[in-house]
C-alpha cells in the first residue's frame, strides 16, 4: 500500500472523527490540524510507524526537540530508570541541580536557572522578573518573531503596520507591547529611549527559527540600545538553545542576552522549559517574585535532560545534523532547478526552510511530502543526528516528486 494510500485508510478517518468529537479542532497543537490526518503508533531514531504500519521518514523532531533523533537509547534507559525510582516527589531532588549546572556550563547567559513546565510558561516568567526588576511595564517583542500564545507577546503588525492583538487578547493589553519591525534598529532605540520598556525578547535566529534571519548588526545594535536604557535583553532560544551550537545561538553570535528562554532540545523530547539568566535578575524568584509549577524539573523530564544535554555538550551531534541538513539543503535546491520550479531552500544549521515561488504550491508541499513518506512540520525541516545516507536519498526523491504534486494546479 502506497503511503498515499495509507493516509486515506479507514483507521485514520475513524480516528480523526473520534478526535473531532473530543478535541477542539480534533486536534492538540495549531500545527496538526493538516488534512488527511495521520496519526503515529511508534518512532525510533529518524523513523516514525503510522497507526496502520505505514513508515515515514520524521522531520518533524518533536517540532525540533530531538536533535537525537525518537528513542535515543541513553535518554530511553535514563527514563525508564527514573519511573521505577518516582515520577514526581513533590520536593526538591538532586537531579534539578545537576541539570540546572549543564545549562549553567553550557549556556553563555547562565548564571542561574529557574525550570517551567514549557517554552510559553518560561517566556511569561521572563518577562515578570524583567518587570519586577526594572519596575517597568512595556514590553517591545519584533514583527514576526514567535514567542508562544501567551497574551504579552501574542501582539502583531496587520499590513498596514498597526499593532493587533489576536481573537481572546483584549486591545488594553495591546497597549502594554509594542512590535517593531526588523528593518528598523532606529525605532527600536527611540522607543527605548522613552525609558518605560522593561525587555525586548526576540527570537535571535530570526523569526520562527531562521525562516526570517535577522541581521546581527540589528541583534547588536538591541545589545547596546537595552544596556543603555536598563532594559533587558530577552533571547527566545526554545528553537535554537543547544541545537545551534551547545550555547545556542548566542554562542554563535557572540552576543549575550540578560535572560535566556530554553526548551525542546534541553529536556530530550520529555516537557519542559527553562529561564536562564544573570543571578542578580534570577534571585528576584527567590525573593520578591512567587513562582510555582506542579511540574517544575520534575524527575522525569529532569534525567532526560540530563542525559540529553551530556551527549550535545561537545557539540559533535550538531556538527552532525548541520553536515546533513547541508547536503540535503543542497540536493533540494538542485531538484528544484532541475524541475524549472521557482523557490530557495534556506538553512540556519541543522533548520531547513523550504520557498516555493507559488503561495498554493508552498501551502500544499507539506502534504505533498507525507504522501512521498516524508513528514515536515509546515514547510520547516529538523534534521537530527541520526539521519542517515539512505534517508536523505529517499528524502531527495521524495522532494523531487512533492514538488512536482505540489506545483500542479488541483
Amino acid at each position: 500500500m502506497s503511503v498515499t494510500d495509507a493516509v486515506h485508510t479507514r483507521a485514520h478517518t475513524d480516528l480523526a472523527e473520534r478526535a473531532r468529537r473530543v478535541l477542539p479542532g480534533g486536534a492538540t497543537h495549531a500545527s496538526r490540524t493538516y488534512d488527511p490526518r495521520i496519526y503515529v503508533a511508534r518512532s525510533s531514531g529518524s523513523r516514525k510507524w503510522l497507526i496502520d504500519g505505514t513508515e515515514l521518514i520524521d522531520y518533524t523532531m518533536g517540532h525540533g526537540a530531538l536533535l537525537l533523533g525518537h528513542a535515543h537509547p541513553a535518554v530511553v534507559a535514563a527514563v525508564r530508570e527514573q519511573v521505577s525510582r518516582g515520577t514526581h516527589y513533590g520536593a526538591a531532588h538532586p537531579l534539578e541541580v545537576e541539570w540546572a549546572e549543564q545549562i549553567v556550563s553550557l549556556v553563555p547567559s547562565a548564571e542561574k536557572v529557574r525550570f517551567t513546565a514549557s517554552g510559553t510558561e518560561a517566556v511569561m516568567l521572563a518577562l515578570r522578573v524583567a518587570r519586577a526588576a526594572t519596575g517597568r511595564d512595556r514590553i517591545v517583542k519584533l514583527q514576526d518573531h514567535f514567542h508562544g500564545w501567551s497574551d504579552a507577546v501574542s501582539p502583531y503588525l496587520d499590513a498596514e503596520g498597526n499593532t493587533r492583538t489576536p481573537v481572546g487578547v483584549p486591545d488594553a493589553l495591546g497597549l502594554l507591547t509594542t512590535v517593531v519591525r526588523t528593518d528598523d534598529p532606529a525605532g527600536l532605540e527611540a522607543e527605548l529611549a522613552r525609558g518605560d520598556v522593561a525587555a525586548v525578547i526576540m527570537e535571535p535566529s530570526g523569526a520562527h527559527y531562521g525562516q526570517l534571519p535577522l541581521a546581527r548588526s540589528f541583534i547588536a545594535a538591541a545589545r547596546s540600545a537595552c544596556t543603555a536604557t536598563g532594559t533587558v535583553l530577552v533571547f527566545d532560544e526554545v528553537v535554537t538553545g543547544f541545537r545551534i551550537s551547545p550555547g545556542g545561538m548566542q554562542a554563535v553570535l557572540e552576543i549575550t542576552p540578560d535572560i535566556s528562554v530554553l526548551g525542546k532540545v534541553m529536556a530530550g523530547g520529555l516537557p519542559s522549559g527553562a529561564v536562564a539568566g544573570q543571578s542578580d535578575l534570577l534571585e528576584l524568584l527567590g525573593t520578591t517574585i512567587a513562582h510555582p509549577g506542579t511540574f517544575n524539573a520534575n524527575p522525569l523530564s529532569a534525567v532526560a535532560g540530563i542525559a540529553t544535554l551530556r551527549l550535545v555538550a561537545d557539540g559533535s551531534p550538531q556538527r552532525t545534523a548541520e553536515a546533513y541538513a547541508m547536503s540535503l539543503a543542497g540536493e533540494w535546491t538542485a531538484e528544484l532547478t532541475s524541475a524549472g520550479i521557482p523557490g530557495t531552500i534556506r538553512r540556519l544549521s541543522s533548520i531547513l526552510h523550504i520557498f516555493l515561488g507559488d503561495p498554493e504550491a508552498q501551502a500544499r508541499i507539506a502534504n505533498a511530502m507525507r504522501a512521498e513518506g516524508v513528514d515536515i512540520l509546515n514547510t520547516s525541516a529538523f534534521c537530527s543526528s541520526v539521519h542517515t545516507i539512505a534517508d536523505l536519498e529517499q528524502t531527495v526523491a521524495a522532494f523531487a516528486r512533492a514538488i512536482v504534486a505540489a506545483s500542479t494546479p488541483e
